[in-house]
């Protein structure tokens, strides 16, 4: 090959990668945009959907799921979980295996790092970035995912509650879920799904560090109890406030009855 070619194809290679770092950095920065929906990529969740696996069992020890049949339940669904730790994200997504996939409303500052890398990955898996001061913003792409077909993940406590007690929830699942339904109209069913994840072995301090700080503190078994659907059309009359009672209701219920459950078996261990 001749210099002058040899030379041509280093500027062309030059060119291409200048051109995919600005286009990725671009996308990245998009990834962080509030309300701004990322392309998924299906093998990469399939293979962080055994990695969480993997985790759970290390980490968490024996999963148990109440109400299992309750997660492939028919229509556009909103799944609502309590949040208690940074393992949520984590136990959910080795749960959900639905036809559909599930878009999970991620705080935008969990997508930063890594130059643009994480929010990219994160992107792909399915999460889409809030600004919680800015949580209007994320109110119609989050209404567009469920009428195209898709569905949504939320936790309505808005933040981790590190010490496992349930907070006040906030009523934009209710608010999307009516808008969803009142667009889509009769053709199909939208649905409010509330969880409770209960773990029965607490380390307060830990509840918000990443998994390698965490370590084995929390193995001691995992509870996770899922609601029948809270289907809008079939609350007519309820407010948005209501609506959201009712899911917060059934995840202290839940709670506490995951707990009580696990206190023969906490005893037995201790012993």
């Amino acid at each position: 090959m001749s210099q002058p070619c040899f030379r041509w194809l280093i500027e062309r290679a030059k060119q291409a990668w200048n051109d995919w770092r600005r286009r990725f950095r671009v996308y990245a920065e998009h990834c962080l945009e509030s309300g701004f929906i990322p392309q998924t990529f299906g093998p990469i969740q399939a293979l962080a959907r055994y990695a969480a696996k993997l985790v759970i069992y290390i980490q968490l020890g024996r999963l148990r799921i109440i109400g299992k049949e309750n997660l492939q339940r028919p229509g556009r669904l909103i799944f609502c979980p309590n949040h208690s730790s940074m393992f949520d994200a984590i136990v959910l997504y080795a749960l959900f295996n639905r036809k559909e996939s599930v878009r999970y409303m991620t705080a935008y500052e969990e997508m930063r790092g890594l130059y643009g890398i994480k929010a990219v990955v994160m992107g792909a898996l399915g999460c889409f970035p809030v600004d919680r001061t800015k949580g209007k913003s994320v109110i119609e792409p989050a209404v567009e995912v469920l009428v195209n077909g898709q569905c949504l993940t939320i936790f309505p406590e808005g933040k981790i509650s590190v010490t496992g007690v349930c907070q006040p929830v906030k009523k934009g699942a209710a608010i999307i879920a009516t808008a969803a339904q009142e667009r889509l109209g009769n053709n199909e069913q939208v649905g409010i799904v509330p969880m409770s994840i209960c773990y029965h072995k607490r380390d307060v301090p830990t509840a918000t560090k990443n998994f390698w700080q965490v370590g084995m503190k929390w193995r001691g078994g995992i509870t996770v109890t899922v609601g029948k659907p809270l289907y809008i059309n079939e609350l007519k009359g309820l407010s948005v406030d209501e609506i959201m009672e009712q899911v917060r209701q059934f995840i202290c219920q839940s709670i506490d009855t995951a707990e009580l459950e696990s206190l023969p078996e906490k005893k037995i261990n201790a012993a």
